[in-house]
């Protein structure tokens, strides 16, 4: 699977998400409903009207998620394309000034989407001396000029690829920065197959009743909405 392919596994995660929050906001709701029978039949008022609040939160907001449904399918789409600016990469130095804003701004919508201790993973990539060397790089602001050598600070590949991207350098094609590069690039594409899969997961979990632990998932790019923060949050402590 090249590069590209690994990260239209995004738009998957992306599209699934409305799934997950409808599949998350029917179980807790089913739960809910189940702790207020209880608190009634054992005339616990207060934690009965508790409980009956939260059901009436939880189907609300799951009545307005269809709402979201459309935003999300054109976002779905759109990384896609983001999916092959960021693949752009693998070309190097070999690309215009043009593609490469492109391919930084693709870079940076799926950079957000992971969390930050998936980023760590990029942050402890030693750099090789070769890929401090200016001259494995080329100054597509300024072609005419040299590349400076990566100062002493910048001592790690996520690091390398932030102070790139703000020189607008980019590494030759086959050097061991265009390695390094690739490796933070390729790391941030194969979060995403390791979420589908346990976003997954947890859809059969709570299809079968069995999802007993809340495990926060990346919701990458949701609106940041009352109604997916109820779902996500509203009776938590009571799974």
């Amino acid at each position: 699977m090249d590069l590209k392919e690994r990260f239209e596994i995004w738009r998957d995660v992306y599209a699934l998400q409305i799934d997950f929050l409808r599949e998350l906001g029917n179980y807790k709701l089913n739960a809910a409903k189940s702790d207020l029978v209880a608190a009634v039949a054992s005339n616990q008022i207060a934690v009965a009207r508790m409980k009956a609040h939260i059901a009436q939160e939880l189907q609300g907001a799951l009545r307005r998620l269809h709402q979201m449904e459309g935003r999300t399918a054109t976002k779905a789409k759109r990384l896609v394309s983001l999916a092959r600016n960021a693949a752009y990469i693998q070309n190097g130095d070999d690309m215009t000034r043009s593609r490469m804003q492109l391919m930084w701004a693709a870079y940076k919508v799926f950079e957000r989407m992971v969390p930050i201790d998936q980023l760590e993973q990029t942050m402890q990539l030693d750099l090789h001396p070769g890929a401090r060397k200016g001259t494995q790089y080329v100054n597509k602001a300024e072609p005419s000029e040299d590349c400076h050598d990566i100062p002493d600070h910048i001592d790690n590949a996520h690091m390398l690829v932030g102070y790139i991207k703000r020189r607008h350098y980019l590494p030759i094609r086959g050097t061991q920065a265009h390695r390094h590069i690739l490796k933070v690039f390729a790391a941030i594409a194969d979060v995403a197959q390791a979420q589908l899969e346990k976003m997954h997961g947890a859809i059969e979990q709570m299809r079968a009743n069995t999802y007993k632990v809340w495990n926060p998932l990346i919701i990458a790019g949701l609106p940041d909405t009352i109604d997916v923060k109820k779902i996500l949050y509203n009776g938590m402590k009571e799974l």
